[in-house]
């Protein structure tokens, strides 16, 4: 078990204490692997994952890794166990918990996921739910490729995201609402260079008559690329971000495909009227906002990026975890993650 201690404003701490305990009352076995950073913490837990635990972990594979705090957390987590057969339990207790809460977990109630994570625990196979998870890679990404379990953001939700880890005050989600207020104030669209592999269709949320669907340029190898000025590009696995931003309302774990939302263009203006729609999932119905349904996406600077004026391209994020500058690639990986999810 890894515990983040500061998530849910010191929630976690505690909530972790408890977990540890219910776990160890119920007869499992539990190694707690958190460590003074994250750093320490995810290589004791890939270490518990693979067997070589050493003096901090167990000296053989772990049955289960379970992450107590928010997305970050789940993050962490999903760098130690994707693509291998160990499951994640989730005691989610952070700020914005977006992927427990569209896996259906007790959000902010660690007594009730605990007691979750014991029942799925107990299930065996029936326990274990396998999602998709989305693998990120480039060049400037920090420590190497990533494995994202909710969205990868490249655009103005990047920029609030970075800007609300700068902030000290308010706490908790008031931070994100501040840290929008002040990027829309000086926003501006973007140039980007966007290719997609394995298209299945876009614009599919549309109403009738609410604009034209993304004009996609076909390429090779059963490419199909699009450039141009956007405020928005994130690519989702999950429904929601930012503690209930709707950003892919149709988005679904386990389909095998990425969301790509792209809002092209938009006026300053236009941006403020369309971020507090994010919140319902109303923003899909407005005439520059497109989703493409894609196996995988690589973000670049368009053509304009780099002339005179231009503000720097945001750094992209993950799961509300910065991952590194343009360019990226960012595909799915059918049910690469395994969760803990009590049977229905």
């Amino acid at each position: 078990m890894v515990v983040n201690p500061t998530a849910g404003k010191g929630r976690a701490a505690h909530a972790g204490t408890g977990v540890l305990a219910g776990l160890r009352r119920a007869g499992h076995d539990v190694v707690d692997l958190s460590g003074p950073d994250a750093a320490v913490a995810l290589a004791r837990a890939r270490a518990a994952v693979d067997g070589t635990g050493g003096t901090h972990g167990p000296a053989a594979p772990v049955d289960a890794l379970v992450v107590v705090g928010g997305d970050g957390m789940v993050h962490l987590g999903a760098q130690a166990v994707a693509g291998t057969d160990v499951p994640l339990g989730i005691v989610p207790v952070g700020t914005g918990n977006d992927f427990a809460a569209t896996l259906g977990l007790p959000v902010r109630d660690p007594a009730a996921a605990g007691a979750a994570l014991c029942r799925a625990l107990d299930a065996g196979p029936a326990g274990r739910r396998p999602v998709d998870a989305a693998l990120a890679t480039g060049p400037g990404l920090d420590g190497g490729p990533r494995w994202v379990a909710g969205a990868v953001s490249a655009g103005l939700d990047a920029a609030v995201n970075a800007r609300a880890n700068q902030l000290r005050h308010p706490r908790g989600s008031a931070r994100y609402t501040v840290a929008a207020a002040l990027e829309l104030a000086r926003y501006r669209p973007w140039s980007y260079r966007l290719t997609f592999d394995g298209v299945a269709d876009h614009d599919a949320d549309h109403d009738a008559g609410a604009g034209t669907a993304l004009r996609l340029r076909p390429g090779p190898a059963g490419t199909a690329t699009w450039t141009g000025r956007a405020a928005l590009v994130t690519a989702a696995n999950g429904p929601q971000i930012g503690g209930g931003i709707r950003v892919a309302p149709a988005a679904s774990l386990d389909d095998g495909l990425l969301d790509v939302l792209v809002a092209t263009d938009l006026s300053k203006a236009g941006a403020v009227a369309v971020f507090p729609r994010m919140f319902t999932g109303g923003h899909v119905r407005r005439r520059k906002v497109h989703l493409v349904r894609a196996r995988a996406v690589t973000v670049e600077p368009g053509p304009d990026a780099w002339a005179a004026g231009e503000r720097p391209l945001p750094v992209a994020h993950a799961d509300g975890e910065r991952l590194g500058p343009l360019p990226l690639r960012v595909e799915v990986r059918a049910h690469a993650l395994r969760v803990l999810v009590e049977p229905c």
